[in-house]
């Protein structure tokens, strides 16, 4: 279902070194605080985590001047989409695809009716979709997924565009659920965040990742941010214990870094303009380069070989995304994460040899 199962590949090509570009993490690791924190952390795991993660969520307050009552964090953003999904109950939901697939499986598990919105390949930099037609689509939908920027394509969707659609869904009833879980990895000159918007509309949603940015997936951190009417009824279905010590002291030591932001998104430039720079160099017809804007790129494989191709690459220790199983994804894709400039390399010898 998802990239990232290193015990997987383990099993299937018989080796545990892998440079990982199935999962899109940071690949430079936490900021240095993170291990302190974690070392000291570690003394409380002997008592339960406070169910309200009140140091964590002042942090987020702080750093993102939102009031307190309207943020809520999770067991990563996966626990807080199925959170709302199981507060709200929607009927019928709206989902772009392709898409995270969380977004379906969790209106499924209330059985909600689920309404398809085509996006393809290109994501919102070639949406066939304008803001009148959005009315029509998301006729007696009472709940709508968005994300940006957008996996798997790595589009951003426009401030013009985003406010159009707040005012759609306002007026026809329908809450937003605006996953920002990438936001991190834009340059600051293109950055911008949803939650400036929370204060004038209270049928906004908007979900933040801690983990991939800060390189913490494995201890799952998410955060919710809305109406504290909407989060108070939130809070009714979800575990009071679902953010453990060690998540919520390392979420707060790593957003309490005043450096590593700049230095992380100024690396991760570096390796993406050598990946695309050194891809388009190799001239291989049979793939084709979807540029993201974030950490993470679309090829399409053209042809009958992808399978052998993503067999070959793994067999090399490399992995990538398989995007079969991404709805709406018309033909043959792979999406490959930035990491440093070795792994992108790595890749670009990978392809290299496969195709000659």
């Amino acid at each position: 279902m998802h990239g990232g199962n290193i015990r997987k590949a383990q099993e299937i090509y018989g080796r545990d070194d892998f440079i990982d570009l199935s999962a899109n993490i940071n690949p430079f690791g936490p900021p240095p605080g993170v291990w302190q924190a974690l070392e000291q952390g570690a003394k409380e795991i002997v008592n339960y985590p406070d169910p309200q993660s009140l140091a964590l969520r002042t942090v987020l307050s702080n750093q993102f001047e939102i009031p307190l009552p309207q943020i809520m964090v999770g067991n990563g953003a996966g626990e807080l989409i199925f959170t709302i999904i199981n507060a709200l109950k929607p009927r019928k939901v709206a989902i772009p695809v392709p898409s995270f697939s969380e977004y379906e499986r969790a209106a499924r598990s209330v059985e909600a009716e689920i309404t398809f919105l085509p996006f393809g390949a290109k994501g919102w930099t070639d949406s066939s979709l304008i803001s009148e037609e959005w009315a029509d689509y998301l006729s007696g939908c009472d709940l709508l997924f968005l994300c940006s920027p957008h996996n798997p394509t790595g589009s951003v969707i426009s401030q013009d565009l985003f406010v159009q659609l707040l005012e759609v869904t306002a007026r026809i009833g329908c809450r937003i659920v605006f996953d920002e879980s990438f936001v991190d990895f834009l340059p600051e000159q293109t950055r911008w965040s949803a939650r400036s918007y929370l204060t004038k509309h209270e049928h906004l949603i908007v979900l933040y990742s801690l983990t991939k940015f800060y390189s913490l997936p494995g201890l799952r951190l998410g955060a919710a941010f809305a109406s504290s009417a909407l989060l108070n009824l939130f809070e009714k279905f979800r575990d009071p214990w679902s953010v453990n010590v060690l998540a919520q002291v390392a979420g707060a030591a790593a957003l309490q870094d005043p450096t590593y932001a700049g230095v992380v998104r100024e690396k991760l430039e570096g390796s993406r303009s050598f990946f695309y720079r050194e891809f388009a160099a190799l001239g291989l017809d049979s793939l084709q380069l979807l540029p993201g804007c974030v950490n993470f790129s679309l090829i399409e494989v053209r042809g009958s070989r992808m399978s052998e191709l993503i067999n070959h690459l793994g067999q090399r220790g490399i992995l990538v995304r398989d995007c079969r199983n991404f709805n709406g994804l018309d033909g043959q894709f792979i999406r490959v994460a930035i990491k440093d400039i070795p792994a992108m390399q790595a890749l670009l010898d990978g392809l290299k040899s496969f195709f000659a």
